[in-house]
C-alpha cells in the first residue's frame, strides 16, 4: 500500500468509497490512541522532515510558542514543537494536513500511515493546531481546528486555506533567537480554548512524572534518535531559570549506566533480545538512581521496532514479565527489549502494539526461548541472588509432613515401562479423556500383549484391565520457594506469585496476613527475649505449606480433570494464592503447637 493508490482515477463504472462521517471516524480512531500519543506522532513527523534533508543535522524542540506569548503580553502559554526539517508550502499543508491517510512522506505498512498526528492531536486541540512552515525561505501557515458544529477542518483566510508568514514570525527560543532558517516547521497546540495553557500535562492524563511529562514520554517511547538530530524539551517554563533538557531515548542512558549488557538471538531466529543489567546500590562507583523520573524506572520489558519501544511494561507488570523470562530474583535491575525478526512486522494503526506475521507478539514463546539461552551474566546474577536469600529452607519439613498425602498430588498419567506395576491400553477416545487405572493380574497382562493399538499419545493412556506394562509418571515437582519483599515479588497486598515457567513460588514476606500472625505470637512471647526470629520462621513455614499445597493440588487437578490451561492458571494467580492463606485457624493451631515444643508453652514463657 502506498500513496499512488489514491491518485488512480476511478473508472466510469466505479464510484470510489468515501467517508460518510469524518468527525465520527476521527473521534473513534482517537479512542485507540494512548493518552500522550500525539507527542510521538508530532515528534516522528519532525524526524521524518529532517531525514528528507540528507546530510544535514537538525533539531526538534518542544518549547513554548514564545512569539505567541509575546504577542499576547504573556497571557498565552501554548506548547509548540519546532523542527528544522524540509518544511511544506501552503498548498502542501492543505493537501497533507487536511486529509486522512495523506502524508508528505512515503506511506507504507512499515512507515508513515498519514493519520497519526491528525487523529492523536486534533481531538485534544479543538481550539486549533497552528502549522507554520518555511520551505525554500518562504513561510506559510494553516490552522486545523473544530468548528462550532463539531466539524474538523482548515480555517479559511480570504480565498485560501493558508496564509503567508513574514520571517519575523519564525519560531524563537526564550532568548529570542530564531530556530528556523530556510526550512522548518512549527506546530502550536491551542488545546480546549485560546486562553488556556497547553504546557502542562493534559487534564485527566496520568504520567509518572507530571513536571517533566514530555521528557519522560519521549525517553520511554524512543530507543534512540538519529545521531544528526538534537531533541530537547523545555522544563520549568514558568520559572525564570527554565531550561531545555536534552532527550536521548533509553538506549544511550542504559548503555551509559548499566553494569553489563548484550544481545542474544533466540533459537528460532524469531527475535533478538537486548539486555542490560543495572548496577546495585552497593556496586563500587555506582551512582545510578533506578527510579530517575526521566527514564522508565527499574526493571521493564518492551518490544523494539525501528528505534521505538512498544508494549512497554514496568513496575508490577514488568516484574511479572521478567519473571516469565527467567529473571526471578532482582528483576528491578534487568531490562529486556525484544526485537522481532519476522519478515512481516508492523505497528498497529494506533502505534500502541506490534503485529508480527499477522498476530500479536507471542511473549510466552519468546520468554521460553530466552530462558533456554539466557546469557551467562544473567544466569550468574540469578544464582548469586538466589543463594543469598536468607530465608530458612522449609522444604524438607514440609515434604516430610506431606508424605502421608503425597498420593493425592499424583497425576493420572502413565507411560509404557517394562515391568511397570500398571497396564495401559488405548482409551476409546484417542483425544485423551481420563479414566482411573484398574488393577490387573499378571495373567491378564500377558493375554493382552498381542492386542493392536490405535494411533495416539501413549503417555496419555490410562491403566485398564488389559494392556502394556506401564509406570505412573508426572508427579508434580515441588515448587522452588523464596520469601521476598513485595517489590521483588511484583505484587501489592497479595500473598504470593507462582511462576509456572520456572516453577518458582515467590512469597511476599511483607503481606499483612503473615506479618499480623507473626506480631500476634511475638506479643504472646514478649517475655522471651530473642524469640521473634524463631516465631517468624515458624509462621512462614506453615503459610508456605498452604501455598505449596495449593500450587501442587492445582497442577494435579489439571492433569486429572477437565481444566484448560487458562482455567487452571486462575487457581494459582495472585488472588487465588492470597485466598489460600486467608483461613487461619488451623495455621494458628499448628504454630501454637510448634512454638510450645520449641519455646515452651505460653504458661512456661510467662
Amino acid at each position: 500500500m502506498n500513496s499512488t493508490i489514491d491518485k488512480r482515477a476511478a473508472g466510469a463504472d466505479m464510484q470510489p468509497m468515501s467517508v460518510g462521517d469524518m468527525n465520527f471516524l476521527i473521534s473513534r480512531l482517537y479512542l485507540d490512541c494512548a493518552p500522550l500519543q500525539f507527542v510521538r506522532e508530532l515528534t516522528k513527523n519532525s524526524l521524518d522532515g529532517i531525514a528528507r534533508n540528507p546530510g544535514e543535522s537538525g533539531l526538534v524542540h518542544w518549547d513554548m510558542d514564545w512569539n505567541l506569548n509575546s504577542l499576547s503580553n504573556g497571557q498565552a502559554s501554548k506548547l509548540c514543537i519546532i523542527d528544522t526539517g524540509i518544511g511544506m508550502t501552503g498548498p502542501e499543508m492543505v493537501q497533507f494536513i487536511n486529509k486522512l491517510s495523506s502524508s508528505s512522506h512515503v506511506q507504507s505498512d512499515k512507515g508513515n500511515f498519514g493519520v497519526g498526528a491528525k487523529i492523536a492531536a486534533a481531538p485534544m486541540n479543538p481550539a486549533g493546531m497552528v502549522y507554520s512552515s518555511w520551505k525554500d525561505g518562504k513561510g506559510t501557515q494553516i490552522i486545523l481546528h473544530r468548528d462550532d458544529a463539531g466539524n474538523y477542518g482548515l480555517k479559511r483566510f480570504g480565498a485560501e486555506f493558508w496564509r503567508i508568514l513574514p520571517d519575523d514570525l519564525k519560531p524563537v527560543d526564550k532568548q529570542g533567537n530564531q530556530l528556523i532558517g530556510e526550512h522548518g516547521t512549527a506546530v502550536t497546540l491551542f488545546g480546549e480554548s485560546e486562553d488556556g495553557s497547553t504546557m502542562e500535562l493534559p487534564t485527566g492524563v496520568r504520567a509518572p512524572t507530571p513536571s517533566m511529562w514530555i521528557t519522560r514520554y519521549l525517553n520511554g517511547r524512543f530507543f534512540r534518535f538519529p545521531d544528526n538530530v538534537s531533541v530537547k524539551v523545555r522544563e520549568g517554563y514558568q520559572l525564570d531559570h527554565s531550561y531545555m533538557r536534552a532527550v536521548t531515548g533509553m538506549q544511550p542512558w542504559l548503555s551509559r549506566v548499566s553494569k553489563t549488557s548484550g544481545s542474544v538471538t533466540l533459537p528460532s531466529g524469531g527475535a533478538v533480545v537486548h539486555w542490560w543489567l543495572m548496577p546495585s546500590a552497593t556496586d563500587q562507583g555506582a551512582e545510578v538512581d533506578l527510579n530517575d523520573p526521566k527514564w522508565i524506572s527499574g526493571g521493564h520489558v518492551a518490544a523494539l521496532y525501528q528505534d521505538e519501544l512498544y508494549e512497554v511494561v514496568y513496575q508490577n507488570a514488568g516484574i511479572a514479565r521478567l519473571q516469565s523470562f527467567g529473571i526471578v530474583f532482582g528483576p528491578q535491575r534487568v531490562v529486556l527489549y525484544v526485537e522481532p525478526a519476522a519478515s512481516r512486522i508492523a505497528a498497529n494503526t494506533a502505534r500502541t502494539a506490534l503485529i508480527v506475521d499477522g498476530q500479536s507478539i507471542d511473549w510466552s514463546s519468546f520468554a521460553a526461548e530466552f530462558r533456554s539461552v539466557m546469557p551467562q551474566a544473567l544466569r550468574d546474577y540469578q544464582d548469586e541472588l538466589g543463594a543469598a536469600m536468607g530465608e530458612v529452607d522449609h522444604r524438607k519439613a514440609i515434604a516430610e509432613r506431606l508424605k502421608s498425602v503425597r498420593d493425592l498430588f499424583r497425576f493420572g498419567k502413565y507411560r509404557p515401562q517394562k515391568g511397570g506395576p500398571f497396564n495401559i491400553a488405548p482409551d476409546s477416545n484417542a483425544g485423551g479423556r481420563t479414566s482411573q487405572p484398574l488393577e490387573t493380574s499378571p495373567d491378564d497382562a500377558k493375554k493382552s500383549g498381542s492386542r493392536s493399538r490405535s494411533v495416539g499419545d501413549l503417555y496419555a493412556l490410562f491403566a485398564e484391565e488389559v494392556g502394556q506394562e506401564a509406570e505412573h509418571v508426572d508427579s508434580p515437582a515441588d515448587p522452588e520457594v523464596k520469601w521476598l519483599p513485595a517489590a521483588e515479588v511484583g505484587v501489592q497486598d497479595r500473598a504470593a506469585r507462582f511462576v509456572p515457567s520456572t516453577n518458582h513460588l515467590l512469597i511476599n514476606s511483607e503481606f499483612r496476613v503473615f506479618t499480623e500472625m507473626t506480631a500476634r505470637w511475638v506479643k504472646r512471647y514478649d517475655e522471651l527475649p530473642g524469640s521473634e526470629g524463631l516465631i517468624t520462621e515458624v509462621v512462614h513455614e506453615w503459610f508456605q505449606q498452604q501455598l505449596v499445597e495449593t500450587v501442587m493440588s492445582a497442577l494435579a487437578l489439571k492433569q486429572g480433570g477437565k481444566w484448560s490451561t487458562e482455567e487452571v492458571e486462575r487457581l494459582w494467580d495472585d488472588n487465588a494464592l492470597t485466598a489460600a492463606v486467608l483461613p487461619r485457624y488451623h495455621v494458628d493451631m499448628s504454630i501454637k503447637r510448634v512454638l510450645g515444643q520449641r519455646l515452651g508453652t505460653l504458661r512456661m514463657a510467662v
